[in-house]
C-alpha cells in the first residue's frame, strides 16, 4: 500500500461562540466529528460535552459552520464524576446520536522543571478518568432543518430515551468482557499512548455497533470491535448473537501499522477509516475504504483495504501539530478532516479554526 498524498479540495471554517468557557481547548483539541444534514457535531478532549455548529456557507471555495451550541452530557446522564470524558468517537443512526469515551488508561508526563526522581515517579504513575468508560446514545431529532438532542422524545408513537452502556466507575461491560480476550487482554492495563487499549472510532449500522481502536495494533493490524445491544431501563446491555461464543466480534484490518482514528459508514454500506499512529508521534494519516463494509460474521481479517489518500501532515511543518483525528461526510463526494493541535496558521482571531475538505 503506497502512500497517496493528496491536497485538500477546499477549506472549512469553524466559528465558535465567543463566551464559551473552554474556547482555546475546543478549537485546538477536536477529537471527533460527524454531520447530520446541515449540522456539524464535534467532541473535544477536555470536556464531557458535545458541540453543534450549523452550516452557514457552502460554495466551491469554502465551507463555513457557525451558530455554536453546547450540550452537557451530564444533562442527559448521571456521570460517575465531573472529569473529562475523553470523548473520541461519534456516530449517528436515526434517531440517535452515539458517543464513546476512549475507555483508556493514561500515563503521567514528566515535567522538565522537576528533579529526576519526581520525573521518574510521574512516568510510573498510571491513572484513569471515570467518565472515559462511557458509551451511549441520545435522541437526536430534526426540527425545522436543525437536529436537537433530547433526554426523551416521542418518536413514531414510542418514547425513546438517552441510554448508557452498563458498567461501573472504572470499567464498562465491554471493557470487562475484553479482560479475558485472547488477543486484547494483555493490553487492557496498558495506557493508550503505550499501544494500550484506546477507542477512537465509532459507527452504527442497524443493530451493528462498530468500535475502532487506535490501539493496540497487532503486528500491523488494527482492530475493530463489533457489538449489539438491547436497552433495559435506559441501559445498553451487550447481547450475544446466536451461535457465537462471545459478547463481541473482532475484525482485524491491515492498515500498514496504523491504528484507527475515526470510522464512517456511507449510505451504500461502505466503511471509511481514518488511520494514524497509535503512539504519541508524528506519522502518516491516511483514509481507507472497505467496500461493502465488514462481513456479518463472528470475526474477519481484511488484508487489502483500499487506501484512498493521505491527509495533510502538520509534522512536515512542525513537530506534533495537525494530527488528524476527526472525519465526517459533507456529501457523498466530500469528507471533512479535523485536527487536534492545529497549526497556528489555522487559527483565526480568538474563536475560529480552519479545517480541510477532501474529495472522495
Amino acid at each position: 500500500m503506497k502512500p497517496v498524498p493528496k491536497p485538500p479540495s477546499k477549506k472549512c471554517l469553524l466559528k465558535f461562540k465567543k463566551d464559551f468557557d473552554n474556547l482555546d481547548d475546543l478549537r485546538t483539541e477536536i477529537s471527533s466529528c460527524l454531520t447530520t444534514k446541515n449540522d456539524l457535531w464535534i467532541s473535544y478532549d477536555e470536556d464531557a460535552g458535545l458541540e453543534r455548529l450549523t452550516l452557514k456557507k457552502n460554495n466551491k471555495k469554502k465551507v463555513k459552520y457557525s451558530k455554536h451550541k453546547h450540550y452537557e452530557i451530564a444533562n442527559f446522564f448521571d456521570l460517575p464524576s465531573d472529569t473529562e470524558m475523553d470523548m473520541e468517537a461519534l456516530a449517528y443512526a436515526a434517531p440517535y446520536l452515539w458517543f464513546c469515551g476512549s475507555m483508556s488508561l493514561k500515563r503521567d508526563s514528566p515535567n522538565a522543571d522537576d528533579d529526576v526522581d519526581e520525573q521518574l515517579k510521574a512516568l510510573e504513575t498510571i491513572s484513569l478518568d471515570e467518565n472515559r468508560f462511557s458509551l451511549g446514545c441520545i435522541p437526536c431529532i430534526e426540527k425545522d432543518g436543525t437536529f436537537e438532542l433530547h433526554e426523551s422524545y416521542e418518536f413514531l408513537g414510542h418514547k425513546i430515551t438517552a441510554k448508557m452502556m452498563r458498567g461501573g466507575t472504572k470499567s464498562s461491560e465491554l471493557h470487562n468482557a475484553l479482560l479475558l480476550d485472547e488477543h486484547l487482554a494483555s493490553y487492557m492495563q496498558i495506557p493508550s499512548k503505550d499501544n494500550g487499549f484506546d477507542i477512537e472510532g465509532l459507527a452504527v449500522e442497524g443493530d451493528r455497533i462498530f468500535i475502532g481502536l487506535r490501539g493496540p495494533v497487532l503486528n500491523g493490524y488494527a482492530v475493530i470491535l463489533e457489538i449489539t445491544c438491547d436497552a433495559i431501563n435506559n441501559e445498553l446491555i451487550m447481547q450475544q448473537r446466536e451461535g457465537e461464543d462471545k459478547l463481541y466480534r473482532k475484525h482485524f484490518i491491515d492498515l500498514a501499522g496504523m491504528g484507527i482514528r475515526e470510522l464512517n459508514i456511507d449510505k451504500k454500506g461502505d466503511l471509511y477509516l481514518l488511520a494514524g499512529p497509535t503512539m504519541d508521534l508524528d506519522g502518516t494519516i491516511a483514509v481507507y475504504k472497505i467496500e461493502g463494509g465488514l462481513p456479518n460474521t463472528h470475526a474477519s481479517v481484511v488484508h487489502e483495504p483500499k487506501r484512498l489518500f493521505d491527509a495533510a501532515r502538520g509534522s512536515e511543518l512542525e513537530h506534533g501539530i495537525d494530527k488528524a483525528e476527526g472525519m465526517a461526510f459533507l456529501s457523498e463526494k466530500e469528507v471533512l478532516i479535523t485536527y487536534d493541535n492545529p497549526h497556528k496558521n489555522r487559527l483565526k482571531g480568538k474563536r475560529k479554526v480552519i479545517m480541510d475538505i477532501y474529495d472522495l
